[in-house]
């Protein structure tokens, strides 16, 4: 059985609903955001352990001005997100940013960046499989799930 590790939040601590998967990931098949200035939404699509297919989200807003959505190969795995922290109006905690990076090739980044850089690079042939958030009118707090391959 493959270890789980849950890492993160980054982001703001208040405001917006908790929101996270029911049943553990451990494949990233997809993900997509909606995003102008900061992240508006995200959601994504991941296999479990007995190969079914999830969908989660969206979970955010529905603001923004485009939408990007990433499919990620047979053999392709994410082993770093990158992304930045921020404020925009009123919300002084939102991702502004996020970035992956996969073993074929850099997506991103998306969003204008203001604010704290966070990254996470995975080690020793891990993976990010999937995502937990804080999110309201925006993405405010990302976290991820790392599984080794």
């Amino acid at each position: 059985m493959r270890s789980l590790v849950k890492l993160g939040p980054w982001g703001g601590n208040h405001g917006g609903s908790e929101h996270d998967v029911t049943v553990a990931p451990q494949r990233l098949e997809g993900v997509s955001l909606r995003r102008g200035k900061v992240i508006d939404c995200i959601s994504f699509t991941y296999l479990d352990k007995d190969k079914n297919l999830h969908t989660v989200g969206p979970w955010g807003g529905h603001g923004g001005v485009a939408t990007e959505t990433i499919t990620f190969g047979p053999s392709e795995y994410v082993k770093e997100v990158h992304g930045s922290v921020g404020s925009i109006g009123d919300y002084t905690h939102v991702v502004t940013s996020l970035k992956f990076v996969t073993n074929h090739r850099t997506i991103g980044p998306f969003g204008d960046g203001a604010g704290t850089p966070f990254g996470v690079p995975v080690l020793n042939n891990g993976s990010v499989v999937g995502f937990f958030a804080r999110a309201g009118l925006y993405l405010e707090a990302v976290g991820v799930y790392v599984c080794p391959l």
